[in-house]
């Protein structure tokens, strides 16, 4: 009897581990899957992910590390990198209390004619006014999910135009949006349009400067200063 016992409480040990496995690990595994694969097709570049970290209990949720490469063409690397992102969840029911981004490194790069930024602009509106997407490849639909309330802190950019020899800081304003719905690709989409389309409106208001800098310069001749 007692070897029965000592037996089924092994089972049960070894069941507990791989729910705590399963919910911990495969839940983070998942998640960054979808933000990657999401964010990549709505940019159409590539987007990576260091690490998810989930706490059920706690109800948060905190993703580190989220660099976004530059489109084809561009001489930077990346565009931008979230170092950390951080929300407020209620895994119960794919409700997000809050998210919120601070301290971005963002990098807007000019190069005929175009910034790094408007070209991702572009690859987002044009997916978003294609067909709807395709149902998950398990054939299930997928969770519709909720952000009340989302936030990215105010930060600095740095704008390089090799074309017009220009190199300057650039301030992008806070940006938020309040109760978003849809799917994970959905919201992605939302969460990418806002971020990507102020930061372009910032960065042509610096391109207009560069460009009547250059206009002056060409008329008064460069300050040898």
């Amino acid at each position: 009897m007692k070897k029965i016992l000592v037996v089924l409480i092994a089972l049960l040990f070894v069941a507990g581990v791989a729910v705590w496995y399963m919910v911990s690990f495969r839940m983070d595994s998942m998640i960054q899957g979808q933000i990657e694969q999401a964010a990549s097709i709505s940019l159409g570049t590539r987007v990576s992910v260091g690490e998810v970290t989930t706490d059920i209990k706690g109800g948060s949720l905190t993703v580190s590390n989220v660099t976004v490469a530059n489109p084809p063409g561009f001489n930077n690397e990346t565009a931008f990198v979230l170092n950390g992102i951080e929300a407020v969840v209620d895994y119960s029911n794919f409700d997000i209390k809050r998210v919120v981004i601070d301290k971005p490194e963002i990098v807007v790069e000019e190069m005929g004619g175009e910034t790094n930024f408007t070209r991702m602009l572009a690859e987002l509106q044009k997916r978003s006014s294609g067909p709807a997407s395709e149902p998950s490849e398990e054939g299930k639909p997928e969770p519709v999910i909720t952000i009340h309330h989302f936030r990215m802190n105010g930060s600095r950019a740095a704008f390089e135009s090799a074309s017009l020899d220009h190199y300057s800081d650039l301030k992008v304003d806070t940006i938020e949006l309040k109760d978003i719905k849809g799917t994970p690709a959905e919201v992605t989409e939302i969460v990418a349009n806002k971020i990507v389309g102020e930061i372009s409106k910032a960065a042509a208001v610096e391109l207009l400067k560069a460009k009547a800098s250059e206009k002056l310069e060409n008329i008064f001749g460069k300050d040898k200063g």
